[in-house]
């Protein structure tokens, strides 16, 4: 990070971020051409779930090779000033990096789900084997994650 002193290290702090949020911006790669796409998320034991339709570009990209990274706004406040140099926005972000696993154990889809719809503080299980079926669910095993925070923080940030 070019600006270490608005990086979160904290990684309780950071997952705490994360879970204040429902949508990401998910960036993926085909081999030849970058893809994002915003997606509704949930996050749970160092990894990103989310759901999809079995089919769609978004999803050639999953299996084309796995390679994921996503960036999330927890908090944004744009600060206007007299002159337009002085403009800046304070924000809390989490991004991170990982590699995009389609589950296909209905076991492990449900549980994706659950982790998806407890972030939303929505209903979890009872899915039917229906809509398990018809129904993508990725797993991102995150390698690194990182919160930053402009302006940075002269201590512990208060979240």
């Amino acid at each position: 990070m070019r600006h270490p002193k608005r990086e979160i290290q904290d990684k309780a702090m950071v997952e705490e971020l994360l879970k204040r949020c429902t949508t990401l911006q998910l960036g993926l790669w085909d081999g030849e051409r970058p893809y994002a796409v915003t997606v509704d998320f949930g996050y749970a034991d160092n990894a990103i779930y989310f759901h999809s339709a079995m089919a769609g570009f978004k999803m050639d990209c999953v299996r084309a090779n796995g390679l994921a990274a996503f960036t999330t706004v927890v908090e944004s406040e744009l600060i206007r000033a007299e002159d337009g140099c002085g403009y800046t926005t304070h924000f809390t972000s989490v991004s991170g990096r990982g590699r995009a696993t389609v589950l296909e154990d209905p076991a492990e889809k449900a549980a994706g789900l659950d982790v998806i719809l407890a972030q939303h503080q929505g209903p979890t299980g009872g899915y039917p084997e229906k809509v398990l079926r018809k129904t993508a669910v990725v797993r991102i095993d995150l390698d690194e994650m990182v919160g930053k925070v402009n302006p940075a923080y002269p201590g512990d940030p208060q979240i």
